[in-house]
């Protein structure tokens, strides 16, 4: 048996001074281990994260999804018939969201339901879901 240090029991929770851990010493130094991540998870952190671009000949920051977007209109414009094509199938989703807005919508300049409807379509058109999509489109506006 180890040598008595007077009156300190050892015991079941009690471990001998010598052997705890020092002051500021972790029982789990590298921590918990992180787990996998979902595909949606990740693609939310792909079409979130910000990038820069220059526009006009000024750079600027804006998400991955504004880049695409920018890049679809930029297409449309040069006279690429898929991005035509896709332009417009987007433009036609943001006119019928914008007539189906109720009336007390208008004073709101943003409408949930209109941008949900431009997102499913984007959604499509890339085959990515629309609901991660919308969460984070929604978030991005918040950051506004």
């Amino acid at each position: 048996m180890a040598k008595d240090d007077g009156d300190y029991e050892v015991g079941y929770g009690k471990p001998p001074k010598a052997t705890r851990f020092k002051k500021g010493q972790s029982g789990n130094p590298k921590g918990r281990p992180k787990g996998a991540k979902s595909f949606t998870s990740m693609a939310e952190e792909a079409f979130t994260r910000k990038i820069k671009v220059t526009t006009d000949g000024q750079r600027r920051e804006v998400t991955i999804i504004e880049a695409i977007l920018l890049q679809l209109a930029n297409n449309a414009a040069k006279g690429d018939l898929r991005s035509m094509d896709r332009a417009f199938k987007l433009m036609t989703m943001i006119e019928d969201a914008k007539s189906a807005q109720q009336p007390e919508a208008a004073n709101d300049t943003r409408d949930p339901d209109a941008d949900r409807a431009v997102l499913e379509t984007f959604a499509e058109m890339f085959g990515t879901d629309a609901d991660q999509l919308f969460a984070s489109f929604q978030e991005a506006q918040e950051d506004e």
